[in-house]
């Protein structure tokens, strides 16, 4: 079987393409991108190919410009061809170069495709590059989607050489006289992927030459095996909403089912993937087997909790000190609550309410009282108390669960708490006969 009939059962193998259906290639100027043009012109599918100078290897980037814009005007291919620079890119989003090169590579080709109306978009991802990611994934710890490596399909990307190795596809070239360009880049033992591909994978093939086929046929059978699993999670989490509100019963299920329902829930409320590592994952099996309230923090302001029988994923964002004064009225951060600041002559009415909390006036630094979120060391001593103790402990022992203690307020000033939320005013704080100033809470 040559390459052009390999990739045809391929593409209708996952269905990529109907017959005569437009493509966008991406087109490096590379041996794998280039076969994968010529094999799809081919095949008889209108191809436009793009091209992103990422501008980080000077002259031989022009030169892999200059060689795609040539070989796009010989095979009568329409073309687009961008540049951007690549290093300033991942310097401005904080991240390495290679993995900003790569986000920018497929926001490009995306948008090239909607701009032409063209709803596929092929890369020349091989078997070869398969086994590499999945050596790379295990190396670095993965799960089972992780060990799968690239998929053949992952929305509107296709990847026709999927079953291809490099070995075919070179020699597909050459039986075509086709040549294309090798970016020095690939030959530096300075990224890891080049390092597995040059010392770990000749290893393998020594021990099986066909090495890259079997570890695409496992990559397949893992994912038809995520994708089961992934079906029965969803199956048994239900149609949680947004609020990710799920009762404990429902993740009494074995743990592969049980930790992708865990996952599945961090994607319906929002949590950033990329920052959830196995660690998060084992504080979330663990929380779910807690025997009491209990909560965690989550990657981009989200917290879990255990209450009340369901683990809730909410979405906690930064609430900064807000500076109080004499006449204070206003929202607190995001929350329903507004607080009313106000001072009160001896002997002066007030209508006191559940919510409502009076201190002695004298004792407040206004220079520096602020309203804030509960702090992990906060501690209160209570009129009547023996001695002092932990905020976390008295809301506790108030019924609050812990999703209400975040959402809390806690007034201080520089000489400590004043008061907090539902659970009452420090004894030093106390009205003594003098003037009061009165807090009062309301909309919670």
């Amino acid at each position: 079987m040559n390459l052009e009939q390999q990739a045809a059962r391929t593409i209708a193998r996952y269905n990529m393409l109907s017959p005569g259906q437009p493509v966008l290639a991406a087109l490096s100027g590379g041996a794998d991108s280039v076969a994968l043009v010529c094999v799809l012109r081919a095949l008889g599918y209108p191809i436009r190919a793009y091209h992103l100078n990422h501008c980080l290897r000077g002259a031989e980037s022009e030169r892999d410009a200059d060689f795609v814009r040539a070989l796009c005007a010989r095979l009568d291919i329409p073309l687009t061809l961008e540049r951007e620079d690549a290093a300033a890119y991942a310097a401005g989003r904080h991240e390495s170069i290679e993995a900003a090169a790569r986000a920018l590579r497929y926001a490009r080709l995306n948008r090239c495709a909607a701009q032409y109306g063209i709803a596929r978009i092929a890369t020349a991802h091989t078997a070869d590059d398969n086994l590499e990611t999945m050596l790379f994934h295990l190396a670095r710890g993965t799960g089972t989607r992780g060990f799968a490596g690239i998929p053949p399909v992952r929305g509107a990307v296709i990847r026709p050489l999927w079953t291809a190795t490099r070995a075919e596809i070179e020699q597909y070239l050459a039986e075509s006289g086709q040549d294309f360009v090798v970016d020095s880049s690939n030959l530096s033992a300075d990224y890891t992927r080049n390092r597995i591909r040059q010392r770990v994978v000749p290893v393998l093939r020594d021990i099986n030459p066909g090495c890259a086929g079997a570890a695409s046929r496992l990559a397949a059978r893992l994912r038809e095996d995520d994708e089961t699993l992934c079906l029965l999670a969803e199956q048994a989490l239900g149609q949680a909403d947004m609020a990710a509100d799920v009762p404990l019963e429902a993740f009494r299920q074995p743990p592969a089912i049980q930790g992708r329902m865990l996952t599945a829930l961090l994607r319906r409320a929002g949590v950033p993937m990329h920052a959830v590592t196995a660690r998060h994952m084992e504080q979330l099996t663990d929380l779910l087997a807690a025997g009491r309230a209990r909560s965690m923090s989550l990657p981009g302001s989200f917290c879990a909790y255990h209450e009340a029988g369901r683990l809730r994923i909410l979405f906690e964002p930064e609430r900064p000190p807000v500076p109080l004064f004499d006449g204070f009225h206003g929202r607190l951060w995001d929350t329903s609550t507004i607080l009313t600041v106000k001072t009160k002559k001896s002997g002066q009415v007030f209508h006191k309410t559940c919510d409502t909390f009076l201190a002695d006036c004298g004792t407040i630094h206004f220079g520096t009282l602020t309203v804030r979120p509960p702090r992990p060391r906060d501690r209160l001593t209570l009129p009547g108390a023996r001695g002092a103790r932990q905020l976390k402990r008295l809301m506790a022992d108030r019924g609050l669960p812990p999703s209400a203690r975040a959402r809390l307020a806690v007034v201080a000033d520089a000489a400590g708490i004043v008061l907090a939320q539902e659970v009452g005013v420090e004894i030093s704080r106390v009205p003594r006969g003098g003037e009061i100033v009165e807090f009062r809470f309301e909309g919670l």
